[in-house]
């Protein structure tokens, strides 16, 4: 797009076809809006041969019918600085159970997949979804109320890292719904889900052998690794109903559905949001009912799952019906023991702490949105119930969320790393004093220099911070002005410091 274009119906007059469908190789798809159909937003996808090398930038898909991005049979692939907004919520506000519930963004069989500082919220279903897909990542990105924010459907060798995952405070509890007609009484959106639906790109006679989704149709047969080799850290979770949650899946299938090798460590996870009287939940859960005892079959099993060096905190008197951990197995079920606890943080005590598992309950159980400033949950001196130093669980854990480098030895848990010098101030005498305050020009095009007006007298340091929380520029402000770097372009936080005030704005820099 050169310009502003968009692609789609309008307000009062939606279209009814996928608005963008590209079939083909080596496709580079930018700065393009695609609005208002009841069908797909962005399709790209066919059955043979697989496409590759789409790279797609810029893409803001808004209030479509069905999925937001369908991304499927990709080998590489790339989504970045692109958005997703109200996937199949219009006209589908009268929905009742049961009923389907399209993705946001979904890379569907497809191999080599990244997304990255994008921004995934408002989805009937899922926010993220990976499904049937192999070596993906996602990072960066801003992913927040949808009833299930991330989820891994049958995918493998895939890292989710240094993500902000949250449900806001406030918001319509019908965002939290799938089916929106439906009168339950609902958590908020889950952080993550793992499992694996059995679901075939082009048959419905799947099966599950030696850990693989074996699909058949017209003498044809595709293998799909089941759940392996996943990584989740460095990331924060936020007012989540479900935090962290392990399912069985789609069962049907004749054979044993895997899950193993899942490490899901150094996390911080802050804040439960439901609505009152939500039923019983576990911020960490996994649900496994189903064995067949007699064919040793129909079931999904558990293998080498770590959850480690993570930070659990949430307001256990408001939601006393959440558990910190929740465990469901059939009683004969054979892999009851597959997910191991080690090191992690908890607000409240439970039966199935693990190896150096602490108990805090001075832990605060929330915190303002972190979606600006990540001051709050810093590990310092002034915070010392978010410090606890163990080994790092894996050789490639080299920096934090806010991608600052951690001690390669003796790291914190957690998604922060310790900071000696971190000096915390009150987030609501930051935001009443600030109010005051008037940057300019703001926003500012090739900007070398930010004015300040309101601003008390002082000596100040200024910070700029990325909005995922990572300096990218200080210096000091001379003359109620700050001399900045003009090659920044984005939306920032500025944060302006004296020995006895601290001051932050958002800024545009173009």
């Amino acid at each position: 797009g050169i310009g502003e274009v968009t692609i789609g119906g309008t307000p009062g007059n939606f279209s009814t076809n996928p608005l963008l469908v590209l079939s083909g190789d080596h496709i580079f798809i930018k700065n393009i809006k695609i609005k208002y159909t009841t069908h797909i937003g962005l399709l790209i996808g066919r059955n043979t041969p697989r496409q590759n090398n789409i790279l797609i930038d810029g893409v803001e898909v808004d209030r479509v019918g069905n999925f937001s991005m369908l991304l499927r049979n990709i080998d590489t692939v790339l989504v970045k600085n692109s958005a997703s907004y109200y996937s199949s919520r219009p006209g589908n506000e009268n929905l009742s159970s049961p009923c389907q519930w399209p993705s946001g963004i979904k890379f569907f069989g497809s191999n080599d997949c990244t997304i990255l500082d994008s921004e995934i919220a408002y989805s009937r279903g899922e926010g993220l979804n990976f499904q049937n897909s192999i070596r993906c990542s996602a990072y960066r990105n801003k992913i927040y109320d949808n009833p299930l924010n991330v989820y891994n459907d049958n995918s493998s060798k895939l890292m989710i890292f240094q993500n902000l995952i949250y449900n806001s405070p406030g918001t319509n509890p019908d965002l939290w719904q799938t089916c929106p007609a439906d009168p339950n009484t609902n958590w908020a959106g889950t952080g993550i889900l793992i499992a694996n639906e059995g679901g075939c790109m082009n048959s419905g006679n799947p099966s599950y052998v030696n850990c693989e989704t074996v699909c058949t149709a017209f003498q044809s047969t595709l293998k799909t690794p089941n759940v392996d080799s996943m990584f989740v850290y460095n990331n924060i979770f936020q007012n989540t109903g479900r935090a962290i949650g392990f399912w069985e899946g789609v069962t049907t299938p004749q054979g044993n559905n895997c899950i193993k090798n899942v490490h899901i460590f150094n996390n911080t996870i802050i804040g439960a949001l439901g609505m009152p009287g939500a039923g019983n939940n576990g911020f960490v859960n996994a649900f496994f009912p189903s064995f067949n005892i007699f064919t040793n079959a129909h079931y999904s099993s558990l293998q080498n799952v770590t959850i480690s060096r993570n930070i659990f905190t949430y307001d256990t008197l408001t939601y006393s019906n959440m558990k910190p951990y929740s465990r469901t197995f059939h009683a004969s079920h054979p892999t009851p023991n597959g997910i191991t606890l080690s090191n992690n943080l908890w607000i409240k005590d439970h039966e199935l702490l693990g190896t150096a598992d602490e108990v805090r309950n001075e832990m605060p159980f929330s915190t303002y949105l972190l979606t600006d400033s990540v001051f709050s949950v810093v590990p310092c001196q002034q915070n010392l119930f978010w410090v606890k130093n163990t080994t790092p669980a894996f050789d490639f854990l080299n920096n934090d969320y806010l991608g600052m480098p951690r001690n390669l030895n003796s790291t914190n848990v957690g998604a922060l790393e310790y900071n000696a010098s971190c000096k915390i101030t009150s987030a609501e005498d930051i935001m009443a004093n600030s109010n005051k305050i008037v940057v300019f020009p703001n926003p500012c095009n090739a900007c070398a220099k930010l004015n300040f007006t309101n601003l008390p007298p002082g000596d100040y340091a200024y910070s700029i911070y990325s909005l995922l929380g990572k300096e990218v520029a200080n210096g000091q402000v001379t003359g109620n002005a700050a001399e900045i770097d003009n090659s920044l372009k984005g939306v920032f936080v500025i944060v302006l410091r004296s020995s006895t005030k601290q001051f932050r704005k958002k800024i545009i820099l173009n």
